[in-house]
């Protein structure tokens, strides 16, 4: 009888142990539960509707292209303001992803420089107003040196000018010495995607006001 109880005592002692470890276990694992991570299906949602916005704004701009405006000597097409990001290349600078709609209609981006830190002088600006991601820009080259045909940066003397078309030469696209901006200019080539490979040196406009000018404009 004693071993019989004994017995009963020893099973409701491992059940009891047994329902505290599966209590605290349960507790644990509810602890370390995270969110479930957003699926794929739900990433690719978000970069459509996201590119769907900047499709509408860019159909929506004055004009989609690049186009001359041939009494501002003005060289401009629409974009759409992206990321922004700093650069040690040549001089410091400041950069920020334009999104654009190539000739055939599709959404693709370059990189523009918005500032530059020229050793010992003031920092160059070439916004005429502080931007925000996901606002319509325009992306623009004036100045006498610039023609129908291209732009001609050894016909200007700034350090502006001379930082730009070695930035735009860093790559040549032909055998002929064209570089990035005539390349865009002449032919449609796109701009790089990767600024190490080269990016835009042209002025960044707010289209609520076309007239706006920065320190781009007029340099000689």
């Amino acid at each position: 009888m004693n071993r019989f109880l004994k017995w009963i005592l020893v099973v409701v002692f491992l059940l009891a142990v047994v329902g505290c470890l599966g209590f605290i276990f349960g507790n644990l694992n509810a602890l370390m539960k995270v969110d479930p991570a957003p699926s794929s299906v739900d990433y690719f949602e978000d970069v459509n509707h996201k590119n769907e916005e900047i499709e509408s704004k860019l159909r929506n701009a004055p004009w989609q292209g690049l186009r001359f405006i041939r009494q501002e000597r003005t060289w401009r097409f629409y974009g759409v303001a992206g990321e922004t990001k700093q650069i040690d290349f040549i001089q410091p600078m400041s950069l920020v992803k334009v999104y654009y709609l190539e000739a055939d209609g599709d959404l693709s981006f370059t990189w523009a420089a918005t500032e530059i830190q020229f050793s010992g002088k003031p920092a160059y600006s070439l916004i005429s107003h502080p931007i925000q991601e996901g606002q319509l820009i325009g992306v623009q080259l004036k100045g006498d040196y610039v023609t129908q045909n291209g732009v001609y940066w050894e016909d200007c003397e700034s350090d502006y000018c001379h930082l730009a078309q070695m930035i735009d030469t860093m790559i040549v696209l032909d055998d002929v010495g064209t570089g990035l901006t005539n390349g865009f200019i002449r032919y449609g080539w796109e701009p790089p995607t990767y600024p190490m490979y080269g990016f835009l040196c042209w002025q960044i406009i707010s289209t609520n006001d076309d007239s706006d000018e920065s320190l781009l404009i007029g340099q000689e």
